[in-house]
């Protein structure tokens, strides 16, 4: 886990990321309070990167493939659009053989596939019990399978692809299932419960729904990018969840973004773990949400319950009716009533604030945000130094605060190599 904010002005965007990083599983999981999620993105210098997340795509260290990525696009003129530099990196990313080799797609696929696979014996298993009943008999637990892997050929085949994925791309991965077929007859279907299914009609539809349902058998990594375009006077971001390759493309999923203009105000964004930052910005966080949204379903239950004890009978559709618009429209109301108190005034605020000020304030938020997490949580998924870089159309990106693996002053020849 981590936690990061963002925030725009007319002068400048400022990024604030912790160094928190979560590595290995549950019991045994390490925290590490090192890791970089703030990146330059272009040696022109008017764009960002931060991630949160996995910090890697494919076994790829994001933290790599951004230098990479900032290195090969050196050559390039700086771009007209911020949303410019978000397609040429996703289009550096997709399908770059030296990045991530065919032999390493292959891989990920092949156990992407499997997890699919398990997925469909699933829904089978939950639409047709007798698939899975040891107690039933041998032409019944058949029968359940064939109308099992039926229902879920149909429903597969009234789903779309799921952009930006193509047909090449399932294509792709029907190629490996002769391959697969074996490993898989061996090692998930001897299990006795699945003696009667076919290896070959499950790898097929484990392929369709891997490819119509990815974001189910992939993590992601949030990506956030922002700053200035060439033509752009004032800052915008644009954020995406990237999770990996299927076939040769590159899926991922746009999130949300927002543009200073001329009419368009300041914004604030927290990213990842951000209960203390909303309650900041917000006046309310998820938690509070869910129990307000509890807390008023029980109140009205409660009010029509002395009705009727005082001899009031609400008839029950009429009572669910007015639970549903009227609850509906305390929790819409609590939201509304918060940013007016919160929301809105911090946004006029930080329209006026200077860099250095931003830059404070977004430091501070996430020194509030790991207190909460050491007192309260165990993991420690939210701490270590906090990096802060400003973004500004003049200056391009400059940092504020930053950490380092090493001292600076001891490694002169880095220095002179990363001068521009």
């Amino acid at each position: 886990m981590t936690s990061e904010v963002l925030m725009l002005n007319k002068d400048a965007v400022v990024i604030a990321a912790d160094s928190a990083v979560t590595t290995g599983r549950a019991p045994h999981p390490r925290y590490s309070k090192a890791a970089n999620k703030i990146f330059d993105l272009s040696v022109h210098g008017n764009v960002a990167l931060t991630i949160y997340g996995n910090a890697d795509v494919d076994r790829v260290p994001w933290e790599l493939a951004v230098k990479l990525f900032r290195a090969a696009d050196a050559k390039n003129n700086s771009r007209a659009k911020l949303h410019d530099y978000q397609t040429a990196l996703l289009g550096f990313l997709q399908g770059n053989s030296g990045i991530f080799p065919a032999a390493v797609r292959d891989s990920l696929l092949q156990k992407r596939i499997l997890s699919a696979a398990v997925h469909v014996l699933g829904q089978v298993a939950e639409r047709f019990p007798a698939f899975v009943d040891s107690s039933a008999s041998i032409p019944n637990r058949q029968t359940a399978w064939g109308a099992g892997s039926a229902a879920v050929a149909a429903a597969l085949g009234a789903t779309a692809l799921k952009a930006p994925l193509v047909s090449a791309d399932l294509v792709a991965a029907q190629a490996l299932i002769p391959q697969m077929q074996p490993d898989l007859s061996q090692e998930l279907l001897g299990d006795p419960k699945y003696l009667y299914v076919d290896a070959g009609v499950l790898l097929q539809l484990a392929a369709e729904t891997l490819v119509k349902e990815p974001e189910n058998f992939l993590t992601s990594t949030g990506v956030v990018i922002a700053g200035y375009g060439e033509d752009e006077i004032f800052p915008s971001f644009t954020h995406l969840r990237v999770f990996g390759h299927i076939g040769n493309s590159l899926f991922w999923t746009a999130e949300n973004n927002y543009a200073i203009t001329h009419d368009n105000e300041a914004w604030i964004q927290p990213f990842a773990q951000s209960s203390m930052i909303e309650r900041f910005t917000d006046g309310f966080d998820f938690s509070l949400t869910a129990i307000n949204h509890r807390c008023g379903l029980d109140l009205i239950d409660a009010v029509l319950g002395d009705l009727a004890t005082g001899g009031v009978a609400v008839p029950a559709p009429l009572g669910a009716t007015i639970k549903t618009q009227r609850h509906t429209e305390f929790m819409k109301d609590f939201r509304q009533k918060n940013w007016n108190e919160n929301f809105y005034p911090l946004r006029r605020v930080l329209n006026s604030l200077s860099v250095p000020e931003m830059g404070h304030l977004a430091e501070s938020l996430l020194v509030l945000e790991a207190l909460r997490e050491r007192v309260t949580s165990p993991s420690e998924s939210v701490g270590g130094p906090i990096d802060v870089a400003v973004v500004t159309k003049a200056e391009g990106l400059v940092w504020l605060k930053r950490k380092h693996y090493f001292e600076p002053e001891l490694n002169l020849r880095y220095l002179n190599r990363s001068r521009i």
